[in-house]
C-alpha cells in the first residue's frame, strides 16, 4: 500500500503541523514500514517543512504539484489541479488499487477547482480520508460565496465540494465537527473521529532565568502571578476578554499575550486592546513572545498559568498542551470542543463556558453598555452574515427574538457583546472597584485559581499530564491512522455522487448563539 498525503502548501501553520505529527506518529507507532512509499503533494510552498533531517521522514518523499496550491497564489484554470495531479501520480505508479490519499481541508475554499479534481480521482477509484481542520460555513463568508458562485454553472454549490461515495471518508478533528456532518445526513460509517496529536515539550529554562528576563524587558514585579496567554491574537482569541481579566484579577497579576497578527485586518483590533491597555494602566502585556520578548519555552517557564479566552477553535489543543508545561489552565472552556477530552478523563474545573458581566451595576444601577447599540450593531453584523452568506433576510426576525430573550436576562456572557460592549464593560470595571469584585464573585469557579493564594491544583495538573500522554500521544495517534487506513483501502470503488444536504452545514453554523461579533470587528 502507498500513502499519499495532499495539502496545498507545507508553509508554517496548523495543518503542515499535522501532516508531520501524522509522519512522527506513524512512525513512534512502527507503521511506516508499512506502506510501500509515502508521498507528500503540495502546491510548493514548504517554509514549514523541517530543514533538518529526523529519522520519521527519512522515506517521506516530497511531489510538487502547483495548482493545488491557493488559487490567490497561483493562476489555476479548471481542469489543472486534476490533470497535473492525475500526471503526478501516474508518474510515481501510485496507482488507485495501491494507493490511498489522505487529503487535507479540501472544503475551506482556498482552491476552488480542488473539490471537482478529486471528485474525479475518486471516480477513478482512488480511495481518500478527506480530513477536515476548518469549515468555511465557519464565518469565513468569502470562502464560502467563492465555491457556491464557482459550482452555479453545475447547478449545485457544496453538493459538489462535500462528495460522496463509499470509498471515500471524512476524518473530523473533533465530537462536534462529526455531530454537525451526521446532523446533515452524512453516513456514520464514512465518518472518523481523528484528533490531533499532542509531543511533550522539551526541558523548559530555569524558571529563576525566565522571570528574571520578564521583570527586566516586561517590568513584571516578582511578587506577581504571570498568566500567559500563548496564542497569536487574531480576532477569534477574544483579546478583550484578555484585558478585561487583568481589570478584574483580585490578586496581584500581570497577564501577557504572546505574538502579535501578521495579517493586517486582524492587527488593526489587536493594538486596538493594547491601545486600551496601555491607557487604562493595566497589568496586562502585548507581544511578550515576541522578537524584544521572551521565546516560547521562556514564556511558559515564568508562567503561574496558561489562560484561553478564544471563542472559536478547530481542535483547541491549548486544553491538552497546558497541562504537559506543569501549568494551571484557566478561563474559558468551549465545551463543544473540549468535549472528547472530558470524556478521555481531562479534568477542566478550572474553566468556565462563559464569563458572566451584570447588564447593569449591581452597585450603582447603571448599563454597564448601552444595550439600545448593542442590539441594533448585533442585527446589523448578523444581518450581514446572513447577506454574505446568502440566506434568508427572515431569519434576522428570529435573531432579534433571541437578542430580545438574551437581554431579558440579568447576566450576559462576556464573549457575546460586540467589541464596543466589551471597552464599555472594561471602562466601568476600572472605575469601580466594588463591581470589579461582584463580578468576580459572579465567577467563583473560573477566578478560584486566583482568588486563593493558597490553592493546590499539583494534583489536578499531573493527573491531567497523565491523560494526554496517554490518549492524545503520537503512538496513539499512529494506531488511529493505522486503524482508519485499514477500514478504507478494503472499500470497492463504488458510484460519487453529491451531497444532496450539504446547505445543513451552514445552517448549522450560521446561528445567532454560535455568533461573537469579536470574530468580524476590526475595531
Amino acid at each position: 500500500m502507498n500513502l499519499a498525503i495532499v495539502h496545498h502548501h507545507l508553509n508554517r501553520g496548523g495543518v503542515t503541523q499535522v501532516i508531520l505529527n501524522h509522519l512522527r506518529s506513524l512512525h513512534e507507532a512502527g507503521l511506516s514500514e508499512n506502506f510501500e512509499r509515502i508521498v507528500v503533494f503540495y502546491g510548493g510552498r514548504s517554509t514549514g517543512w523541517p530543514t533538518q533531517s529526523e529519522p520519521a521522514l527519512a522515506r517521506v518523499e516530497r511531489e510538487v504539484v502547483p495548482s493545488i496550491d491557493y488559487d490567490t497564489v497561483v493562476s489555476v484554470s479548471p481542469d489543472a489541479p486534476y490533470r497535473e495531479m492525475t500526471a503526478a501520480l501516474q508518474r510515481l505508479e501510485l496507482l488507485p488499487e495501491t494507493t490511498l490519499l489522505h487529503v487535507h481541508n479540501h472544503t475551506l475554499g482556498k482552491n476552488v477547482a480542488w473539490p471537482h479534481a478529486l471528485n474525479q480521482l475518486a471516480t477513478d477509484g482512488y480511495r481518500m480520508l478527506l480530513q477536515l481542520h476548518d469549515f468555511a460555513e465557519d464565518f469565513r463568508p468569502e470562502n464560502y460565496r467563492r465555491q457556491v458562485a464557482y459550482y452555479a454553472d453545475q447547478d449545485c454549490g457544496m453538493q459538489e465540494v462535500y462528495f460522496q461515495a463509499p470509498h471515500v471518508h471524512y476524518a473530523v478533528l473533533n465530537s462536534r465537527d462529526r455531530g454537525i456532518l451526521l446532523q446533515a445526513g452524512m453516513e456514520e460509517g464514512r465518518l472518523a473521529w481523528l484528533p490531533n496529536p499532542v509531543q511533550p515539550f522539551p526541558q523548559l529554562p530555569h524558571r529563576v532565568d525566565a522571570r528574571k528576563k520578564l521583570r527586566e524587558i516586561f517590568h513584571v514585579p516578582e511578587q506577581d502571578r504571570y498568566v500567559v496567554y500563548p496564542v497569536r491574537g487574531i480576532r477569534r482569541k477574544n483579546v478583550g476578554e484578555l484585558v478585561l481579566w487583568s481589570a478584574l484579577c483580585p490578586r496581584p497579576a500581570t497577564f501577557g499575550i504572546t505574538l502579535a497578527p501578521v495579517n493586517p485586518a486582524e492587527r488593526t483590533s489587536y493594538e486596538a486592546w493594547k491601545t486600551l491597555a496601555e491607557e487604562k494602566k493595566l497589568p496586562c502585556k502585548f507581544d511578550v513572545g515576541g522578537e524584544e520578548g521572551l521565546t516560547f519555552h521562556e514564556n511558559l517557564a515564568a508562567a503561574d498559568a496558561i489562560i484561553n479566552t478564544s471563542v472559536a477553535e478547530g481542535f483547541g489543543l491549548v486544553f491538552l498542551e497546558a497541562w504537559l508545561t506543569d501549568n494551571l489552565l484557566i478561563g474559558r472552556d468551549l465545551p463543544e470542543i473540549s468535549a472528547d477530552f472530558k470524556a478521555a478523563g481531562l479534568r477542566l474545573d478550572s474553566l468556565a463556558p462563559a464569563l458572566w458581566i451584570p447588564r447593569r451595576s449591581p452597585i450603582d444601577g447603571h448599563e454597564l453598555f448601552s444595550e439600545t447599540n448593542y442590539r441594533a450593531k448585533m442585527l446589523e453584523l448578523f444581518g450581514d452574515v446572513l447577506k454574505d452568506f446568502g440566506q434568508d433576510a427572515s431569519e434576522l426576525e428570529t435573531a432579534a427574538q433571541q437578542l430580545d430573550q438574551r437581554l431579558s436576562e440579568e447576566w450576559i456572557d462576556f464573549a457575546l457583546l460586540t467589541t464596543a460592549a466589551q471597552r464599555e464593560v472594561i471602562d466601568s470595571v476600572v472605575r469601580s472597584k466594588d463591581l470589579a469584585e461582584a463580578i468576580v464573585d459572579a465567577n467563583e469557579q473560573v477566578m478560584r485559581p486566583l482568588r486563593e493564594p493558597n490553592a493546590n491544583f499539583s494534583a489536578t495538573i499531573e493527573a491531567n499530564a497523565k491523560v494526554v500522554l496517554a490518549r492524545f500521544s503520537l503512538r496513539d495517534t499512529g494506531l488511529r491512522l493505522r486503524d482508519q487506513y485499514a477500514r478504507l483501502m478494503p472499500q470497492a470503488p463504488g458510484p460519487v455522487s453529491r451531497f444532496e444536504t450539504a446547505g445543513d452545514i451552514l445552517r448549522q453554523f450560521v446561528d445567532l448563539s454560535r455568533f461573537h461579533p469579536v470574530r468580524l470587528e476590526s475595531s
